[in-house]
């Protein structure tokens, strides 16, 4: 099936430069958001705490809501509306008391603002010793799948093309992370699922341009490789923008209509499948071919 009715000739790399310096911007941006937010980025399932989702019967917003918990006691409580329009609110309390001690706490200190009990829709607590457990091995589960990633690839291709997809899936997490933390979203066990779900997708993607691109390698002569990883690039677009859309519009679905955590799994996903088509093209294939180069390989394909 071709989204395009005939081959684009377009000059992406030609633009590579612009783009290494866009996504220079958007990865610092994101190293930033993730070392300037400290423990207050983690979730529950992280640091350990109680996560309480109510709903207040009033209207009320995210600040007004964390003011009152924090007149009533209730110190540096984390809260994240939980489905817009419903006045549902996560609350996030690193408290060791027991699950009953720590919901009549936040009911005394939102009914003192509301005058209203609030209805407890979910509860959950993890300690402090699980919850960094928890988040060790979730950064082993993400390092082990780049390093299959780069094993896989270098075996299956050769190490240049290797790097430049451990690169842009390195990258796709980075950013879609950084999205993730500008719009005040927890980091928690379900983000590290969407994270791993990127690393796979957006590995796949780069696969498909360097299965072609080897293809293309084998029977073209006099060419640069720019020019043939060019005209790979635009040979798979049309299977990139079947692909890459309707995953995308899938997962659109999730972020409007779902509420609660099937939207913040859906927001990564979101970012990641769009950092993921992007750098397919603009950094994977270009730092390829930088790392050919660098290894003494020529620009000319013989």
């Amino acid at each position: 099936m071709e989204f395009l009715s005939r081959t684009p000739n377009f000059d992406f790399l030609g633009k590579k430069n612009i783009f290494f310096l866009l996504s220079a911007l958007l990865v610092g941006f994101s190293l930033y958001l993730f070392f300037s937010q400290g423990s207050a980025k983690y979730g529950v399932d992280f640091i350990g705490g109680h996560e309480l989702v109510v709903k207040i019967p009033a209207t009320t917003d995210t600040e007004a809501v964390r003011s009152a918990l924090e007149k009533g006691g209730v110190k540096d409580a984390a809260v994240q509306a939980f489905e817009l329009g419903s006045s549902q609110y996560a609350i996030r309390v690193a408290d060791p008391a027991g699950t009953d001690v720590v919901k009549t706490r936040v009911n005394d200190a939102l009914k003192a603002t509301y005058n209203q009990d609030v209805e407890f829709l979910r509860t959950d607590f993890v300690g402090p010793t699980v919850g960094a457990e928890l988040r060790r091995k979730a950064l082993i589960a993400v390092v082990l799948g780049l390093l299959g990633i780069l094993a896989f690839v270098a075996i299956r291709f050769e190490f240049a093309f290797a790097f430049g997809a451990v690169a842009a899936v390195f990258h796709d997490v980075i950013v879609s992370l950084g999205a993730y933390l500008f719009f005040n979203y927890p980091i928690n066990m379900a983000t590290m699922a969407a994270a791993l779900t990127i690393v796979g997708y957006s590995v796949n993607d780069t696969i498909v341009i360097f299965d072609r691109v080897r293809e293309e390698l084998g029977k073209s002569r006099g060419e640069s490789l720019s020019q043939v990883v060019n005209r790979s690039i635009n040979v798979t677009l049309s299977r990139t923008l079947i692909t890459q859309g309707l995953t995308t519009i899938s997962i659109l679905s999730l972020l409007v209509l779902g509420g609660g955590a099937i939207r913040d799994l859906a927001l990564f996903l979101f970012a990641g499948m769009v950092a993921g088509t992007y750098s397919t093209i603009y950094i994977a294939s270009p730092i390829m071919i930088a790392w050919h180069k660098f290894r003494g390989g020529t620009e000319d394909v013989s």
